[in-house]
């Protein structure tokens, strides 16, 4: 759970919050009536009140809010904001809405009940045709070499340190995604599209797609780089891609089973897929790698962070199948005996 100074490490991340405060002052109009679901400490609630906001809604679960009043009335606008502590989908606000305001991502954006949230929300809250914000996410991956940190603590070990074999670390450490890093020089092929996600219409959990691409340049490539792009409506814009300044998010790295040898030419994808279960997302990352001299001898791995979830397969196991209205979703839970 985020503590008060984690709030205060977000509102100073200079990308994220210029962004999300030019877009709060564009699209929150004079006597908008405003709802901001994970306020925090209410820095985002002051904004909009500056803005022209009539009333905002100001809702989070984190006890933290307890001191979103005293910001409110430092900024002379307590008596605009009523802050809500608890989870929007069990809130009844007084009025409809022209506003959603939220970030509630992750390093990505599946995280989560976000998807759930914001539908939930869009539903019970607001007028027709009111504002979001943020609009629209686009999901990017690129292969890329490993983040220093993860090398240095994982692959420089190599296969038997002192003598002890760490196989069986090393299969783990490769089964999960780790939040990154990393620069545009450390990519080997330019950033592929694999998902877009519409806030105004997005109900489904699950997030899927595919990444294609070309290696531009020989190396060794160690995973797949994911971030994205958002669109935060009002022609502003935010994005943790490699090539933007450098924002809270970071990215994430889904290391491949073993490294590859690549060289331009080249071609891999990689099949992307986000499955909420039990309130936990469960990644998989299936690549395909084609050497350009070896066309008929394609490498693939198969993979998913279940593997390296031992913490986690007590709350999973038993979950053969996770069906709702919108997914269909087979599971398999591995045996970790």
């Amino acid at each position: 759970m985020y503590e008060v100074r984690d709030y205060d490490g977000m509102f100073a991340d200079e990308p994220r919050t210029a962004a999300y405060l030019e877009a709060i002052a564009r699209g929150v109009s004079p006597g908008s009536v405003v709802v901001e679901i994970g306020t925090g400490v209410g820095y985002f609630a002051v904004a909009a009140c500056r803005a022209g906001a009539r009333h905002v809604y100001a809702i989070e679960t984190n006890p933290a809010i307890e001191i979103a009043g005293r910001i409110a009335a430092e900024n002379a606008c307590a008596d605009r904001i009523t802050f809500i502590r608890d989870d929007s989908r069990r809130v009844t606000l007084p009025e409809p809405c022209d506003v959603l305001l939220s970030d509630l991502r992750g390093v990505l954006p599946p995280y989560e009940e976000h998807f759930a949230t914001i539908a939930d929300a869009r539903r019970r809250f607001l007028h027709p045709g009111a504002a979001l914000i943020p609009r629209r996410d686009t999901l990017w991956a690129a292969p890329c070499l490993a983040p220093s940190n993860w090398h240095r603590d994982h692959v420089a070990l190599g296969d038997a340190p002192h003598g002890i074999s760490r196989s069986a670390v090393t299969e783990s450490v490769r089964s999960d995604w780790t939040r990154c890093r990393l620069e545009s020089h450390d990519l080997f092929a330019a950033a592929a599209q694999w998902a877009a996600l519409d806030y105004a219409t997005i109900e489904s959990p699950t997030v899927e797609g595919r990444a294609e691409c070309t290696i531009a340049r020989d190396g060794r490539a160690e995973g797949v780089l994911a971030w994205f792009d958002a669109d935060l409506g009002f022609d502003v814009t935010l994005s943790n891609a490699p090539s933007a300044p450098r924002a809270l998010y970071g990215q994430a790295f889904f290391p491949f089973t073993r490294a590859l040898a690549v060289m331009a030419g080249d071609r891999l994808s990689v099949d992307l897929r986000a499955h909420l279960v039990n309130g936990v997302y469960v990644w998989e990352w299936n690549t395909t790698f084609v050497p350009r001299a070896t066309p008929d001898r394609p490498i693939v791995f198969r993979q998913s962070d279940l593997a390296a979830r031992i913490g986690s397969i007590d709350r999973l196991r038993g979950i053969a199948k996770v069906n709702n209205a919108d997914d269909r979703t087979s599971l398999r839970i591995p045996s970790t005996g």
